[in-house]
């Protein structure tokens, strides 16, 4: 261990941080720079007494010389510090390293030419030499205790030397009477002044350590400070004890748009005031706690600065003095604008559709349950219009979401324009929305809402220069009227709606205490479906398809029904839609092709089955597999089996659809197209999905015995089909008059009443027998006609 690292523990400044112990080196060099120039003249003087005192002696020539030396000595030294011009306050760490060596050296030598001293001064012959001696040398020892208290190394150095020079004396301090005492005194004197030396130092040091964390921490403060207050949203404040603006950062001026001169001096919270909104508790609670003098965080005010509306996050605390007397406030105001923005957004998107901006299903809900609220507690009525666009499907799935996306933004701006003000709209998820009507439960008024609801929708769309036509339809419920529980006036205001949806949509129903009822029968009739299948109650009928050429059958339509044991048989249009609804129209479909199947494997060879398919049987299936399959276990060849699809399923993901389609088609089954001239895409559809039939809608063969623009239209959907090589199948034939028109422009099969009406299992046989003729019935006309024409000849 050196005698520094010692040393420094002996002071107390062993544990201190490097750059900490650095900056005390410094500070102690600074000290021994400020007390140089005193001890270089006190040296000096000292020397130059003793040259003349012992002018007369023996001794002259050596004082004299030992004297030169002490001036040479200390010349340099002068030298230096005239050089810095007593500056040393820029001392860097590894210069002060460097001075304190070379202080250490020359404390040492300095002290051995004053302990030489006691040698060549003749102190033994002279009293008054020796008096002088001791207090010259005395007072030399006792200036440098005191230029060095600070640094202990050197004053070790120092010291030590001196009273080396003494001890060494010792054969002409014997001869002194007393002398040794006052050597000895003089040692204990010099002990203790060390011991109090090193005392000093440890107290220099830890003044000096504690200045220099404390200067360190103030810097890093100042640092965060400066820092803070140069921010663009972070600023200090503070005022005296009268209210009055005595601190400001730079930035607080800016954001407020008045300059510091304006702001200093002027009233803190008149200020505020001016700036915030009137009434604002947040701003009272500011002003109770400057009254009351107490601590206030976080407090947020909204503010006008420099025009624009903004928020801001105030702190602040009283400000006292030692003797607890009042001197103000100091605090900081951060700008939590971008934070209040981000949290306006958020709830944003937790209440409102993100796509139309208008209310979502669970702000809905708060809002209708308020309403029931106020219902209870005042008796105030309310309205609510469930609405549904009409034909939005369609242009979703045929123009593409994004195409949609910008339709349902525009309905809402239009439901918006029509609504009132005080009309609560929210979106409730695709192309459902909802009204509340809070303070409107009259009728009339729903009425004329729902009618320019439905005006202002039925007008064309210009989505992305394309030209979209939709409609809306819209169900009302009135509470108290129709309901008094929130789930109760939804619903009935869902079967107002539905009630619209079937009568033709586009229009507007009032909930009606039969929808109910109609509603729970439907329900009823879906429980009841659920179990038609296990129970055997479906059942197909058929309905032949005519050759327009010599009226014979050539195949079947499978129609199913149900016959329910109570109600008897239930028509397809009443099912199949519940059947659609629950996903039961995957099974009860399945089943129907393999029925028709089994059953068309009995009849006579070459009569066809036609199945009509169900869009959404169609994609929830994997169609292709049910048709191998109901092919395989009945044994029906793959070309007696057609597949009927409407213009609805095409529109609907015709990718998927076409390749489904594809599937059908390679395993030979016929594919046409059902209803045919009554959709808006048809000729289209014809190319690009591979057809082997086209069925012309029953609404044509209607018109054609009256209108001469249908008989029209019917050649060329013919001419069409020849063209295209399509068969052509006409549905709906009552009357011969129109069988015969359609024979003359060459469709190929004829459906309707006018040949037979739908067929069950015990009418079908017979009519079988009654119009396909066997093999042996046929041979034996043949014969017959043989010999008949050669009896005529």
């Amino acid at each position: 261990m050196t005698i520094d690292n010692l040393i420094d523990r002996a002071i107390g400044a062993e544990d201190l941080k490097p750059h900490v112990r650095a900056r005390l080196l410094e500070e102690q060099m600074a000290s021994l720079w400020v007390i140089l120039p005193i001890v270089v003249c006190a040296s000096t003087l000292v020397s130059a007494i003793f040259v003349i005192v012992c002018r007369d002696s023996m001794a002259f020539a050596p004082i004299l010389t030992w004297a030169a030396i002490i001036w040479l000595f200390n010349i340099p030294i002068l030298h230096v510090y005239l050089a810095r011009r007593g500056n040393i306050d820029e001392l860097d760490a590894d210069s002060a390293q460097r001075i304190s060596r070379a202080v250490v050296v020359v404390s040492v030598l300095c002290g051995a030419l004053w302990g030489i001293g006691f040698h060549i001064l003749p102190i033994a012959e002279y009293v008054q030499i020796r008096q002088i001696a001791t207090v010259g040398i005395g007072g030399i020892l006792f200036v440098g205790l005191v230029a060095l208290i600070n640094y202990p190394q050197a004053l070790i150095g120092f010291v030590t030397m001196i009273l080396a020079g003494a001890l060494f004396a010792r054969p002409q301090l014997e001869a002194i009477d007393d002398f040794w005492l006052r050597g000895i005194l003089l040692l204990s004197l010099v002990g203790c002044t060390i011991l109090i030396c090193l005392r000093h130092a440890r107290h220099f040091v830890e003044h000096r350590g504690s200045l220099n964390q404390v200067q360190e921490k103030g810097e890093i403060i100042g640092l965060l400070l400066r820092e803070f207050e140069s921010t663009a949203s972070n600023w200090i404040w503070g005022f005296d004890k009268d209210g009055g603006i005595d601190r400001l950062s730079v930035g607080f001026s800016a954001a407020t748009g008045v300059s510091e001169s304006d702001l200093l001096g002027a009233d803190f919270l008149h200020f505020l005031r001016c700036i915030t909104p009137e009434n604002d508790p947040f701003m009272a609670q500011i002003e109770m706690d400057c009254k009351e003098r107490a601590t206030f965080q976080d407090v947020e005010l909204q503010v006008l600065a420099s025009g624009h509306e903004c928020w801001w996050s105030l702190t602040g605390k009283p400000v006292f003095d030692h003797a607890q007397n009042y001197l103000g406030y100091i605090g900081t105001v951060a700008d939590i604008s971008a934070r209040k923005a981000a949290e306006q957004r958020i709830t944003r998107l937790a209440h409102h559709d993100v796509m139309t901006g208008l209310l979502n299903r669970t702000r809905f809900t708060e809002h209708l349950n308020n309403c029931v609220a106020r219902l209870e507690r005042y008796g105030a009525p309310f309205s609510v219009l469930f609405l549904d666009l009409d034909q939005f499907k369609s242009v979703n799935d045929s123009r593409g979401h994004m195409v949609g996306d910008k339709l349902l933004a525009a309905v809402a701006h239009r439901i918006t324009a029509a609504a009132r003000d005080t009309d609560i709209v929210a979106r409730l998820g695709g192309d459902e929305f909802a009204i509340i009507l809070p303070n409107d439960c009259s009728p009339e008024g729903n009425a004329s809402l729902a009618q320019r609801l439905i005006n202002s929708i039925n007008q064309t769309f210009q989505i992305e220069d394309e030209e979209v036509n939709i409609g809306i339809s819209v169900g009302i419920a009135m509470a108290p009227i129709n309901g008094t529980r929130p789930d109760q006036i939804l619903r009935n205001a869902d079967l107002a709606l539905y009630r619209a949806k079937a009568d033709g949509r586009s229009v507007f129903r009032f909930f009606e205490s039969q929808m109910d009822s109609d509603a729970r029968e439907r329900r009823m009739l879906e429980v009841e479906l659920r179990d038609a299948l296990k129970n055997k109650e479906l059942e197909l009928y058929y309905q032949p398809l005519i050759s327009a050429v010599d009226r014979r059958p050539m195949g079947f339509e499978a129609l199913i029904r149900w016959n329910h044991p109570i109600r008897g048989l239930v028509p397809p249009a009443e099912f199949i839609p519940l059947a659609e609804r629950s996903s039961l129209i995957v099974e009860i479909g399945d089943w129907t092709i393999e029925q028709a199947c089994r059953a068309a494997a009995s009849w006579p060879t070459g009569m066809t089955v036609a199945v009509n398919m169900s869009a959404k049987h169609f994609r929830l299936s994997d169609i292709a597999q049910v048709v191998k399959k109901a092919l395989a276990n009945s044994g029906l060849e793959s070309n007696r089996l057609e597949i009927e699809i409407t213009e609805g399923l095409l529109m609907e993901n015709p990718e998927e659809v076409t390749i489904k389609l594809a599937e059908i088609r390679d395993l030979g089954v016929t594919l046409a197209m059902d209803d045919f001239g009554t959709g808006y895409s048809s000729l289209s559809y014809l190319l690009k999905f591979p057809f082997d039939k086209i069925k012309i809608d029953k609404s044509f063969i209607d018109a054609s015995s009256q209108d001469p623009a249908a008989r029209d239209i019917l050649k060329a959907i013919a001419s069409l089909g020849k063209t295209l090589n399509l068969r052509i199948t006409a549905e709906g034939v009552e009357t011969a008059e129109q069988a015969d028109f359609l024979s003359t422009i060459a469709c190929h099969q004829l459906q309707g009443f006018h040949f037979s009406p739908p067929l069950d299992s015990i009418d079908m046989p017979r009519y079988l027998l009654a119009n396909v003729p066997t093999r042996e019935a046929e041979v034996r006309a043949e014969v017959e006609s043989v010999l008949m024409a050669r009896r005529a000849g």
